[in-house]
């Protein structure tokens, strides 16, 4: 049966699905971390960086807005010997698939039960996990779809890449899952009441981040689209509108990326109450402390731009196949054999 939702019910799912963590959310993270992004390399780098567009003197806080603005206005220019169904079809696939995850994670808990979140399930891990490895095939695809040779290097370094790093987040998430008893995202964070899985797996932590970061394409992982030798790799082909869908789409991803690992192992929404917001709504509490968690990570991604040269693709196959998932393995060895202690500790388990 289908359920009737009550007038406030469908207020709540409208304001989820439009504007936190819906539509609005995934787009005011990637204009500002686009920006911020931009002038926080600019000072690692001894740059100015945006100064012109928007208010306030020398901040150039519109300058994303602009930029889109320019894209949109752009001709959409296809190749005469692409595949023009799915090279059209890729980047609207890449920017939907990215922004899907974010419907599964819960960023807060109710007052009346239940979770500040799109749509609940308690396979909600599996469930993203299975989006993450939909994004290879974007890739791929839109690179052979472009029938240009950067285009394929890139698509194929993509995939070398991408099935180097998903096996050790997967086997991170095992330690994860031992931990929890539960694919549940919610639960999991209702594990850490008590202590974060960041303590109790430190290793874990810093290989789901590495891979993470190797997902996203992020330097010092960004070989499939270096510009020096392929150009702009599987998306060089892009113009326009396409071009911008295919940038918004890598944002969409990290800000997914922030919030898995904010629950995963910082605990999601735990914190000390905050009167002045609890006073207005007790979610908004956990919103902030949540959103606190994932601007820190969102940092410490983007400074890796900044202070690391990239990888020779030997050197980043490599430290994914006989690094990381040996730290991983022993990760889940750790965590068996040390249950007997942690799991008093654990809450909601």
């Amino acid at each position: 049966m289908i359920p009737i939702l009550s007038f406030s019910e469908i207020i709540e799912l409208i304001l989820k699905v439009l504007i936190f963590p819906g539509l609005a959310f995934p787009l005011l993270f990637a204009m500002i971390v686009i920006w911020f992004e931009r002038k926080f390399l600019a000072r690692i780098m001894l740059r100015i960086g945006p100064l012109h567009v928007g208010p306030l003197n020398r901040t150039g806080l519109f300058q994303p807005i602009a930029d889109f603005l320019k894209l949109i206005q752009k001709e959409i220019i296809v190749p005469d010997n692409a595949y023009k169904i799915l090279y059209n079809a890729a980047p609207i696939i890449a920017s939907i698939v990215a922004s899907m995850s974010v419907a599964f994670i819960p960023y807060a808990p109710k007052p009346d039960g239940g979770y500040w979140m799109i749509y609940y399930t308690p396979w909600s891990l599996l469930v993203i996990l299975a989006i993450f490895t939909a994004r290879p095939f974007i890739m791929v695809g839109a690179g052979w779809a472009s029938n240009s040779k950067y285009c394929t290097l890139g698509a194929i370094r993509a995939a070398l890449q991408l099935l180097a790093y998903e096996v050790p987040i997967a086997l991170s998430l095992v330690s994860i899952v031992i931990m929890s008893r539960t694919f549940d995202l919610a639960k999991i964070v209702e594990a850490q009441s008590s202590i974060w899985f960041i303590i109790l797996q430190p290793i874990g932590f810093i290989v789901i981040l590495i891979a993470m970061m190797a997902e996203l394409s992020r330097r010092p992982f960004d070989i499939p689209l270096a510009e020096q030798e392929v150009v702009f790799g599987w998306p060089t082909e892009y113009t326009g509108t396409q071009f911008a869908l295919v940038m918004v789409s890598e944002y969409f991803d990290l800000c997914a990326v922030t919030s898995l690992i904010t629950v995963l192992f910082l605990g999601g929404w735990s914190g000390p109450a905050i009167p002045i917001l609890n006073d207005v709504s007790p979610i908004l509490s956990g919103v902030f402390w949540f959103l606190l968690k994932m601007a820190i990570l969102t940092v410490i991604i983007i400074m890796g731009r900044g202070i690391y040269p990239r990888l020779r693709i030997d050197q980043l196959l490599d430290a994914g196949w006989t690094l990381l998932i040996p730290l991983a393995i022993i990760q889940i060895i750790i965590t068996l054999f040390t249950a007997q202690w942690w799991i008093p500790l654990l809450g909601g388990v």
